[in-house]
């Protein structure tokens, strides 16, 4: 494979405090799969667009986790569960037991399955802004009412 990674410190996003709960189990799961892409890398048995494409959504996964104890939907709490410990688990782990050939020609399938959990976040990312949104226009009408000038 081409590029090796630097051994640089790895950029985790600590886990906050609202993740901790229903999420530490994903949360430390996502440090393990972190720490196995990097130490791939390093070895230069994985090429730096796997690389980079999984250290990206592993990222966004950490960001995303800590805003769906706000939301509170135990659908979507659910699937990101799965898209970590099952879904992720399964095109990774399988794909890093690949020797050197059948890595190289199945890459395109980890990109799919990395783009497609990826894909999932974006819609969840999507609920939680349309629910900030309401919130907010909420909010706003509300302070417009109180405050307008008819209380003057």
């Amino acid at each position: 494979m081409t590029g090796a990674v630097p051994a640089a410190p790895s950029a985790r996003v600590p886990a906050e405090p609202a993740a901790q709960g229903e999420f530490a189990s994903v949360v430390e799961y996502l440090v393990i799969l972190e720490d196995m892409i990097i130490s791939e890398g390093q070895k230069d048995t994985l090429d730096n667009e796997i690389v980079e494409k999984s250290l990206a959504l592993f990222a966004r996964l950490q960001r995303v986790i800590p805003l769906l104890q706000e939301l509170g939907n135990g659908e979507i709490n659910h699937t990101v569960r799965r898209l970590v410990m099952k879904d992720l688990n399964g095109v990774i782990n399988p794909f890093l037991r690949l020797g050197g050939e059948a890595k190289t020609k199945n890459r395109r399938m980890l990109l799919n399955g990395l783009r497609d959990v990826d894909s999932k976040i974006s819609e969840i990312a999507s609920t939680i802004e349309h629910k900030d949104l309401m919130e907010l226009q909420t909010k706003a009408e509300l302070i417009h009412q109180r405050y307008s000038s008819s209380e003057l």
